[in-house]
């Protein structure tokens, strides 16, 4: 019956190869119902083979000799060293991202930066006109020097001692408010952002994210900050090792955990970590999106096999064939971390053990093997 089922599919699609579009003939014309119909029947003869290609293996397997056999290729268990990371997202950031605001009400006289300009703490930025304040500031300062130094006439003298102590008030009031006619750095970094032009009225701000007049951010103090799970806190600590990787701009660095908080978020269950960014990575910028892989564990006298071979039976059971007196032999094992396509065996196999690696798909226990590796 199969036979002639299979027959009838060449028999079908013979007679309609000639006749029938091409794939791009399909594409051009833009007939998706046809394309899906033709998947559709190609996804069901693939089944259909697939399913009569393993019936020929297994009888295969069962009459090519008079003691049946199925060729596997195997592998001999060892020690391996496995180093296992979990992988974070995490977000560039810095403490020291600031956006300055004017001191004082008045025009914008002077700005002495520009937007991507390094600057040094404390360097002026921009200046305000002062509407008269150093010229006010000379003049008290003069009359307060007549008491230090007793110049200028007996009544200016008399005058000046009793009104020594008002002026003096006044004079550290002006100094005051004449230095925030000038918007200085705050800090050492970089003029990210400049908000305001020369000529322009400016005054403090009534409420927050009014009134900006510079954003200045130091890249040299940036750090890595991730939200953690709670159940890594027994794993994850100051010093340890991290891998980041920053897709964006595929750069990736190592460094270690510099800062992991003491307390658990009560909503989230997560607590925060901060790992150090190198200050030679110029190129990194805050609020970039990057991965973070921790160094959880290791072992270096892991047994790895390939992920692959593993199984899960009925039951729950994970297991792979193992080969004793040229037998497969179904041995149920328990599993650790994975690394590059392998999987540590922490249950179930000993060293010097020997495991089918291609093969296991299609045996049974206890059915006998012959091996073929390609170095044999």
């Amino acid at each position: 019956m199969k036979k002639h089922f299979y027959l009838l599919i060449f028999l079908l699609i013979s007679c309609d190869s000639d006749n029938k579009k091409t794939i791009d003939d399909l594409i051009n014309e833009g007939n998706l119902e046809e394309l899906q119909e033709r998947r559709s029947s190609l996804i069901i003869q693939k089944g259909q083979i697939n399913r009569e290609l393993d019936e020929i293996t297994e009888g295969v397997s069962i009459l090519d000799t008079a003691k049946s056999f199925v060729l596997v290729n195997t592998i001999t268990t060892k020690k391996q060293i496995i180093n296992h990371y979990s992988k974070f997202q995490g977000i560039i950031k810095t403490d020291q991202n600031m956006i300055l605001y004017p001191e004082f009400s008045g025009r914008i006289t002077k700005i002495y930066v520009n937007e991507g300009d390094r600057v040094n703490k404390g360097q002026a930025l921009a200046k305000i006109n002062d509407g008269g304040l150093f010229n006010e500031l000379k003049l008290v300062d003069r009359q307060s020097k007549l008491w230090n130094d007793k110049i200028g006439s007996e009544i200016q003298y008399l005058e000046s001692k009793t009104n020594y102590e008002i002026q003096k008030n006044r004079l550290e009031s002006l100094k005051q408010s004449l230095a925030k006619t000038t918007i200085d750095a705050p800090f050492s970094g970089t003029i990210d952002e400049i908000f305001i032009e020369e000529g322009n009225l400016v005054s403090p701000p009534m409420m927050p994210d009014q009134g900006n007049a510079f954003r200045i951010v130091n890249l040299n103090e940036l750090y890595v900050e991730a939200v953690i799970p709670e159940n890594f806190i027994g794993k994850i600590k100051k010093g340890t090792q991290v891998l980041v990787e920053i897709p964006v701009l595929n750069i990736t660095f190592n460094s270690t955990i510099k800062h992991s908080v003491s307390s658990i978020n009560k909503l989230s269950r997560t607590f925060k970590i901060e790992v150090s960014v190198p200050k030679n990575e110029l190129d990194l910028i805050p609020n970039l999106n990057v991965e973070i892989n921790i160094f959880d564990y290791t072992n270096s006298e892991a047994i790895l096999v390939p992920e692959s071979i593993v199984s899960e039976d009925s039951e729950n059971n994970k297991f792979l064939y193992t080969i004793e007196n040229n037998k497969a032999m179904k041995t149920i094992v328990e599993t650790g971390y994975t690394q590059n396509g392998m999987i540590e065996i922490t249950s179930g196999l000993s060293l010097n053990q020997t495991v089918i690696n291609e093969g296991g798909r299609i045996v049974k226990d206890g059915q006998n093997v012959k091996i073929y590796n390609d170095n044999e």
